[in-house]
């Protein structure tokens, strides 16, 4: 059981960053922001540019790292997500963009990392370190991802590279329970993941343990 790995897609980022993150100029004693912090740090970067919230209609804080969270999660620019989740703010785009760039190189500055860096900085880590990702594809032997509907484009991303060895990859989800796009969330990787394993095998769990017959007849 030494050999055995298990925790969220975070906690497995912090293992492998506090080793291999200095590849990326990240050391190893880097400190994590909770979301609170987070926030604060992004509020100090609105001052630091200069925007005026009470005169203009520009973002919270909390919407800023939700703005933040979802360029990183989904891998698409700032303009996509603005557009297709936060159209109000559209006019703001070039200033949303410098108060983010404040609030990038302030945690790089200070060896920071938010919960949405962990991702990011593994899968770039992934992608652009060949011997690292090498190393870890074979480390690997076996991968289990719980909940896989409600993986986002840079989780799916990350186990692609991690299963790219061995292909010895099994997730478990239900498409139709995906609960989590507010988040960033794609069912597409679940829907997808055939074409990219036309190998793999769907063995079906259609015992439901949960609930009575009449209240599944009901949900279906």
């Amino acid at each position: 059981t030494n050999g055995l790995w298990g925790g969220t897609f975070h906690h497995i980022a912090n293992r492998i960053l506090r080793q291999y993150g200095q590849r990326l100029d990240i050391a190893p004693d880097f400190t994590i922001l909770d979301r609170e912090d987070a926030k604060d740090l992004v509020a100090s970067c609105i001052q630091d540019a200069g925007v005026d919230i009470r005169k203009r209609r520009f973002p919270q804080k909390s919407v800023l790292a939700s703005i933040s969270s979802f360029v990183q999660n989904t891998l698409e620019p700032l303009e996509t997500v603005l557009a297709k989740r936060y159209p109000m703010f559209v006019q703001e785009a070039r200033q949303i963009e410098q108060v983010l760039i404040l609030y990038n190189s302030k945690k790089m500055a200070r060896q920071l990392l938010d919960f949405d860096d962990l991702l990011s900085a593994w899968l770039r880590l992934l992608t652009d370190h060949e011997d690292v990702r090498q190393l870890l594809a074979e480390q690997f032997l076996h991968i289990l991802v719980d909940e896989y509907q409600d993986t986002n484009a840079i989780q799916g991303a990350i186990v692609d590279y991690l299963a790219s060895r061995h292909r010895n990859v099994a997730v478990v989800g239900d498409d139709s329970q995906a609960i989590y796009s507010f988040r960033g969330a794609s069912f597409r990787n679940i829907i997808s993941f055939q074409e990219r394993y036309p190998d793999s095998r769907v063995y079906r769990l259609e015992t439901n343990y949960r609930s009575t017959p009449e209240i599944l007849t009901l949900a279906n």
